[in-house]
């Protein structure tokens, strides 16, 4: 079973990008509608309207999809939150050796599925980290997957350590529902009680006030 998502920030800045493009290549091709090639006559005058228009409307769109990167909001989607986790499979990065989520069971788990690549996932890390080490003795633990070769990891975590279990998806493996969410908005995180039930998830970077808010329920 798979769910439909709203629009990630990368699939909207990718339209935004579109928009900005179009617009600007109307705007380019106005003057050239007037036989002496300037914003003459109704054609030249409307096309430089309507691209103006549609550059804006690239822009606005853009900074809707940034608004929501730097300020996700937590979802509770039907048919994952309350239910029991599905098995995740993985490797750790540092030792090679399989991991799944059911290795973790009796600790409040945050998993957080990220990339090197992903803006985002690097400004959270320093929030992730602060996070584990203030609450490890209390049976958190954060996990942080990504679906990257082991050696690209390796490399990245020689200059940017990582506090959390670090792990990555083998490369014949795929998301599985309902991590597959990773794949519209990245990072994405899944909260997931000391009984292996999930109980939060949400697209986007959060800072460690939000993971607080999110994990300290299930501590008690």
């Amino acid at each position: 079973m798979q769910e439909n998502l709203p629009l990630s920030p990368s699939l909207l800045y990718a339209l935004a990008g579109l928009l900005v493009v179009g617009g600007l290549a109307l705007l380019w091709l106005a003057p050239r509608l007037s036989p002496r090639r300037r914003l003459e006559g109704a054609a030249a005058w409307t096309g430089a309207l309507f691209g103006g228009v549609v550059m804006l409307s690239g822009l606005a769109l853009g900074a809707l999809a940034y608004l929501r990167q730097q300020q996700p909001e937590i979802v509770q989607p039907p048919g994952v939150v309350g239910r029991p986790a599905p098995e995740l499979v993985f490797r750790l990065v540092d030792t090679d050796e399989p991991r799944t989520l059911a290795d973790y069971r009796g600790k409040v788990i945050l998993l957080n599925l990220w990339a090197t690549w992903c803006g985002p996932c690097l400004a959270e890390i320093p929030e992730l980290n602060r996070f584990q080490q203030a609450y490890r003795d209390r049976g958190v633990v954060v996990i942080m997957i990504s679906d990257e070769p082991r050696q690209t990891i390796l490399e990245f975590t020689k200059e940017r350590p990582l506090e959390a279990v670090s792990g990555y998806l083998p490369e014949d493996a795929r998301w599985p529902w309902p991590y597959n969410r990773v794949e519209q908005a990245r990072p994405t995180t899944f909260v997931i009680d000391r009984d292996g039930i999930i109980r939060e998830t949400w697209p986007g970077a959060a800072d460690f006030a939000q993971f607080e808010a999110a994990v300290l329920p299930y501590l008690e």
